[in-house]
């Protein structure tokens, strides 16, 4: 075998190997790429679940809250409006 020989053969193995390196690389990239996509696609389905949720609490909170369940809930433990010296106010003395 001649030095030319030698050489073209060590440039078509380096030349492969390279090729090589390149292939599996990408295809490393994909699979990470397509785990990272897995990943956003579940945490964005989270916050939408977990929006949704705070948009229900924040409605129910808002129906408990309101006057006329107030009144219902007042009128069904016997509760009414204070009389004067019922109410005691305490200050804080720090």
């Amino acid at each position: 075998m001649s030095t030319t020989d030698k050489t073209l053969l060590w440039m078509i193995l380096t030349l492969l190997g390279v090729a090589l390196s390149l292939g599996l690389g990408a295809v490393w990239l994909n699979i990470e790429r397509m785990d990272v996509a897995y990943d956003l696609r579940k945490m964005e389905k989270s916050l939408n679940q977990k929006e949704a949720l705070a948009v229900k609490l924040s409605v129910e909170r808002n129906n408990l809250v309101s006057p006329y369940q107030l009144k219902k809930l007042a009128g069904k433990l016997d509760l009414g409006v204070a009389a004067p010296g019922q109410i005691r106010r305490f200050t804080d003395t720090k």
